[in-house]
């Protein structure tokens, strides 16, 4: 397949870029970092802004929270560089392919 489309994993049917569900077998589709992993960005920014605001002298400890909010941001954008690609195709179980 070339870059304006998605091979479907389930059916093998090239799916445009744009589509949201598989035209051969009505797969959706799922693009980018799973949410897990933006949760899990969100939760580590946090904990590095607490650690390094508590090293801080308290009248600069909102530069910990800075540096914090800083380390939420490049997570985002590298989980967003790294799945740049990354498309998965997800069926419900009740659902049977055609026969």
């Amino acid at each position: 397949m070339n870059r304006t489309h998605y091979k479907c994993s389930y059916c093998d049917t090239g799916v445009l870029r744009a589509a949201r569900f598989c035209p051969g077998c009505q797969a959706e589709l799922h693009c980018g970092a799973p949410v897990g992993l933006y949760l899990f960005a969100l939760v580590a920014a946090i904990a590095i802004g607490a650690a390094c605001s508590s090293a801080l002298p308290e009248a600069e400890s909102w530069a910990g929270w800075l540096i914090g909010l800083a380390a939420w941001v490049a997570g985002w954008g590298l989980l967003d560089w790294l799945y740049a690609n990354h498309v998965t195709f997800r069926r419900n179980r009740t659902d049977r392919p055609d026969a």
